[in-house]
């Protein structure tokens, strides 16, 4: 079974700094248009920025007692425009993917009209890890904080809505740790 073990920590790299180095680099990077369609299912069109190659991808995510159940397909193309019309909403982001430690981090750079409004990383790590790696020296000193396992508050489909986006980034700068009032406040 495909189990999702994911952390994720906000970022915050107001002057473009950390997206500027991570272009330079040699990581894999993408661009991804997401759309959600309903609990649980997504499609992806990716596309890598350095071939011009696009997957399109179908994805399903479910909790199962404590863990998250991810199954994910390539799709074709007309799937995946028939799928993309029917979304309930959509996110744009540009990825770096790298591996750390034998961990892989992702860095997401969030779009609105091609501008970063929010960048957050994540970890992935075997299933039954639960002990949290300190970020990449790469990202250290951007990282405003993280969030626990299954914690919703840096979920892409939450940071879609840009004013929760901002709510959170504000939050997690002046260093607020209550992520149930920005969660209450969510859309």
């Amino acid at each position: 079974m495909p189990v999702e073990n994911e952390y994720k920590f906000a970022l915050h790299d107001p002057d473009g700094v950390l997206e500027t180095e991570l272009q330079a680099s040699d990581f894999f990077r993408v661009s991804i248009k997401q759309g959600y369609i309903r609990k649980g299912s997504r499609v992806r069109e990716w596309t890598d920025l350095k071939t011009g190659r696009i997957r399109y991808i179908y994805t399903y995510k479910h909790r199962v007692g404590d863990d998250v159940v991810e199954v994910e397909t390539d799709i074709a193309k007309e799937d995946f425009a028939a799928l993309w019309s029917v979304r309930e909403l959509d996110i744009h982001k540009v990825r770096y993917k790298f591996i750390v430690d034998g961990l892989t981090w992702d860095v997401d750079f969030l779009k609105h009209k091609g501008k970063t409004y929010f960048t957050l990383a994540e970890v992935e790590l075997p299933r039954d890890e639960r002990v949290v790696p300190a970020p990449p020296e790469l990202i250290q000193p951007f990282v405003l904080g993280a969030t626990g396992r299954h914690d919703k508050t840096l979920s892409n489909k939450r940071l879609a809505d840009l004013s929760y986006a901002r709510r959170v980034h504000s939050a997690f700068l002046s260093g607020g740790s209550d992520t149930d009032k920005i969660l209450s406040a969510a859309v």
